[in-house]
């Protein structure tokens, strides 16, 4: 039987930390920290983003799926949390890449005022 290895995103503002888990039979599983019962400042913790890494792995233990790829974007608290909570469940992690954007000059100045 082969391994079936699930595609995990993981948007991490400063807000808030989302986690999504697509690829398998089932439908995708989107959870965050607000669905645990965290509100206002405290979802965007590391101790919410931990949570709700677990809560994702047990659904995923449930499904026999042990082999995850993590695809992070954002510059939120939850990074490292989220590989601890998924690590404290025994989910092996395949690939970790990180699509956070790289910033750049950005947008034109204004004209300098001439008197």
């Amino acid at each position: 039987m082969k391994k079936q290895i699930i595609n995990i995103s993981i948007k991490s503002t400063t807000n808030n930390t989302i986690l999504q888990a697509t690829g398998g039979k089932d439908k995708n599983i989107i959870l965050s920290p607000g669905m645990l019962g965290f509100k206002g400042s405290k979802r965007s913790t590391p101790h919410a983003a931990q949570q709700t890494a677990e809560l994702l792995a047990e659904k995923l233990i449930e499904s026999k799926i042990l082999e995850v790829n993590l695809f992070f974007k954002g510059l939120g608290k939850g990074k490292k949390s989220v590989l601890k909570g998924l690590m404290k469940k025994q989910i092996r992690i395949v690939k970790y890449v990180d699509k956070t954007q790289k910033i750049h000059n950005g947008c034109r100045r204004k004209k300098k005022r001439r008197i």
